[in-house]
């Protein structure tokens, strides 16, 4: 093995080469997915040769990991390949909604604003099902599937702490009636309560912030003490990550500076119980665009 690779290298590629076997698939499967030569596919996982983010990005995406692990993995290999900044694309849900979890949890702390939709770790299944059918998913049910099996590592031994700051409006986003949203906002009281390593909190309606986001927003910080911490963005045809330290520093101030606009933990519950009385209010149909009948 040439001495030059690097140890970040070597992790990597053992660490890909778990997820393949974790996913049951052979290297000459995925060569030939991928139009690749198996002979690549080897050599990436033994460090003996330089991969990029978008080769590490093609083999997650197959083998179907959840977005900590993705996001742990391109961030690591973006520093090894000294990249500060990227964009995945790759089409459609399967990519986000993998069915492979770590053997550990990889986080040891997330931190994520949401200014439009409740995030994927604490939705129910219903509202997760209401969601990916008004985003064009092909298989609804399935991403919900994946959803509440994803949300296991929150209750899990290790699991990280996980602070959230919401915008009110993504508690209203009418993907469905109101009795489902008002069910909904009672789960998400109960397990802001219940959660001993979640952070919960709210901007409510109309609250004047020297602060906002127009995107939500993901910071992962790793346990991995040789993986930088990576800030994800989502978009319906890409993801863009970002692992220098200039701009994590600037959205761990952004979200520091957005949980001093939101209500505390306890009065974030309390605002969620009041809103799912009152949700008809917001949803009403004279409250709603387009076709109405």
């Amino acid at each position: 093995m040439p001495t030059d690779a690097s140890a970040q290298r070597l992790r990597i590629g053992a660490e890909l080469r778990r997820l393949r076997e974790l996913a049951e698939l052979s290297g000459e499967h995925v060569a030939r997915t991928l139009g690749w030569s198996q002979p690549k596919v080897s050599r990436i996982e033994a460090g003996r040769t330089a991969f990029t983010v978008k080769d590490v990005s093609l083999l997650l995406a197959l083998y179907g990991v959840t977005d900590d692990v993705r996001a742990e993995l391109l961030g690591a290999t973006a520093q090894d390949t000294g990249e500060g900044a990227w964009i995945v694309r790759a089409g459609g849900y399967p990519r986000r909604q993998g069915s492979i979890a770590s053997l550990e949890t990889v986080t040891k702390r997330i931190r994520h604003h949401q200014p439009v939709v409740l995030p994927g770790l604490l939705q129910t299944y219903d509202y997760a099902r209401a969601v990916a059918k008004a985003a064009g998913a092909a298989d609804p049910d399935g991403i919900a599937v994946a959803r509440m099996r994803r949300q296991d590592m929150l209750t899990a031994k290790g699991a990280p702490r996980y602070e959230v700051v919401l915008d009110a409006r993504a508690l209203l986003l009418g993907v469905a009636d109101a009795d489902l949203i008002r069910s909904q906002l009672v789960a998400l009281a109960d397990r802001a309560e219940s959660l001993r390593r979640l952070d919960l909190r709210v901007i409510p309606l109309g609250v004047v912030s020297p602060s906002f986001s127009t995107v939500g927003f993901t910071v992962y910080d790793f346990r991995a003490a040789e993986s930088p911490s990576v800030a994800w963005i989502e978009s319906p045809t890409g993801d863009v990550y970002f692992s220098a330290a200039e701009d994590i520093a600037r959205y761990a101030e952004l979200f520091k500076s957005l949980q001093s606009v939101a209500l505390p933990p306890d009065g974030s519950v309390d605002y969620l119980r009041s809103l799912a009385i009152d949700v008809e209010r917001y949803l009403s149909p004279a409250n709603r665009g387009g076709n109405t009948r």
